[in-house]
């Protein structure tokens, strides 16, 4: 009797909550309640998964970069650096606060998709497409690292939805929003260009076009991205454009070898979406003429979406091909949203509560029982993956800290040394990073004899170490040393790191 009992009152709660999303009065907050909720899952997920390992180098770059606001960087431009320094300004860093923040952007990526199918959906089918769009890794697992891949997400989003209200309807408003993202888009990563790509041929292709080019809205669009980007193109150009040298550093070796790189770009994308386009077909079994009439819709507006979507995945093919850049589809991480308007909003498939509610069920129980997994996967690192020494940098922040201690009250000015394991360790450290790889070493030198400095090497970095004794050369007050780091969980050995430090103390520090 209590399994039967515990069974009904499961059973009504997941009614109460479908009846929650689908009362127009209770619908927006519920919906925005429910994202919180993903939000907090995964953030948990992520924080016990984690757990054997310190924050991945992508995102230390970006507190990094954050700390010293620029239009732009070596590698990439300065929006997920902006976003960074907002987000720390209002909450303390930490490994949980970064977890966090992709969670959030994960969570308003999703609202923002919610939003967007409103429009063009009953709130059964936005809401059995909400729920779809959590079964595509990028809005979780791929998501959970913020970076610059990350950051796209909500701008794609928002770029996306305001475009199609341009699109719609006359007026100021929308278009300039849409170019205001596009521009934001672009300064997140130089990918966006597809996005904007993508809008305009599905404009050019649209049978409205002359309506739309003959208005302010194209125009608008283009004058508020310039004015966004204008600072960035300012500064590649004082900087002789070091992020396109990194981004064309992406080259496949060969013909053959782009070939193959494309078709495989192209079968990670429908990976990608497997899940939820198995969702779709078990649970709503459409016809032949329902998946007809979704991919060539005879509503012009849901044609322009589905060309948009298909120009987002499949454009960049034959352009790579071309060029012979190589693609991997982790890059089309922002340009799922859309895919649920395409399935689902054909007036000949019907999503009935029944099927509402075997979707929203399992979307709900895939996210707890990952949720529940959380611990193994934190062993099956910890036990099957050795670390690399950037993924161990809190321990030697630590080591560092009370040596440094034990010699000045002043704190640490500087970590240098090779890039993940500096950058990481001077985020544990709280302090400045730079890269030996990229540093001017007279500059650097100079740096750490006037403010101190820590250099950090895995101690198997032949080419880290020699850099670093040529820096340590003559300064007069210098601490070596090396250490082995290793973190024990649930009384389980972990792996070991060896790493050297030096210390370079400044000169006018206060000695304990």
């Amino acid at each position: 009797m209590t399994s039967i009992a515990t069974s009904r009152g499961r059973l009504s709660l997941i009614e109460r909550w479908i009846d929650a999303l689908l009362d127009p009065k209770r619908q927006e907050r519920t919906v925005i309640l429910s994202l919180a909720v993903y939000a907090a899952i995964w953030t948990a997920y992520r924080t016990i998964a984690t757990w054997p390992r310190d924050l991945h180098a992508d995102e230390t770059e970006l507190y990094a970069w954050s700390q010293h606001l620029a239009f732009g960087y070596d590698k990439h431009p300065p929006f997920s650096a902006f976003v960074a320094r907002a987000w720390f300004s209002v909450v303390p860093v930490s490994d949980l606060t970064f977890h966090l923040l992709a969670t959030v952007n994960i969570a308003v990526t999703l609202y923002i998709a919610w939003r967007t199918m409103r429009r063009y959906m009953t709130a059964e089918k936005a809401l059995f497409g909400l729920a779809l769009l959590t079964l595509i890794p990028f809005f979780n697992f791929i998501a959970l690292k913020y970076n610059a891949n990350a950051v796209l997400l909500p701008l794609w989003a928002l770029t996306i939805h305001c475009f199609l209200r341009a699109f719609e309807a006359r007026g100021l408003l929308w278009p300039t929003l849409a170019g205001v993202f596009a521009g934001c888009a672009m300064l997140g990563k130089y990918w966006s260009i597809v996005l904007i790509g993508a809008l305009g041929l599905g404009a050019l292709l649209d049978r409205r076009r002359a309506r739309f080019f003959a208005s302010p809205a194209p125009w608008l669009m283009i004058a508020a991205g310039a004015v966004v980007l204008a600072p960035h193109l300012a500064w590649l150009i004082d900087h002789r454009f070091p992020t396109f040298a990194y981004a064309a550093a992406r080259e496949s070796d060969g013909l053959g070898h782009n070939a193959l790189d494309t078709l495989r770009y192209l079968a990670g994308c429908v990976g990608y979406a497997a899940l939820a386009l198995i969702a779709t077909w078990v649970l709503l079994r459409p016809s032949r003429a329902a998946l007809a009439e979704s991919l060539w819709p005879a509503d012009p507006q849901r044609r322009l979406i589905v060309t948009i979507q298909l120009l987002m995945i499949v454009g960049p093919a034959p352009l790579a091909l071309v060029t012979g850049i190589r693609i991997v589809p982790l890059w089309t991480m922002p340009a799922f949203t859309l895919l649920p308007i395409v399935l689902l909003s054909s007036p000949l498939i019907a999503v009935g509560r029944d099927a509402l509610r075997r979707m929203l069920i399992g979307a709900a129980a895939l996210a707890l029982t990952i949720l529940a997994a959380a611990p193994g996967v934190a062993v099956a690192i910890h036990t099957s993956s050795a670390p690399e020494p950037f993924e161990y940098a809190s321990l030697l922040a630590s080591d560092i800290a009370r040596v440094w201690q034990r010699h000045t009250d002043r704190p640490i000015a500087l970590v240098a040394g090779e890039t993940a394991l500096a950058q990481n360790t001077a985020y544990y450290l709280r302090t400045d990073s730079r890269a030996f790889a990229t540093a001017d070493l007279a500059t650097l030198k100079a740096d750490a004899t006037a403010r101190g400095a820590a250099l950090v090497c895995p101690a198997a970095d032949q080419a880290c170490l020699a850099i670093a004794e040529q820096i340590v050369a003559a300064q007069p007050q210098i601490l070596r040393s090396k250490v082995w780091l290793s973190r024990p969980l649930l009384g389980i050995a972990g792996g070991t790191v060896q790493d050297v430090f030096f210390l370079v103390l400044p000169p006018s520090a206060a000695a304990r």
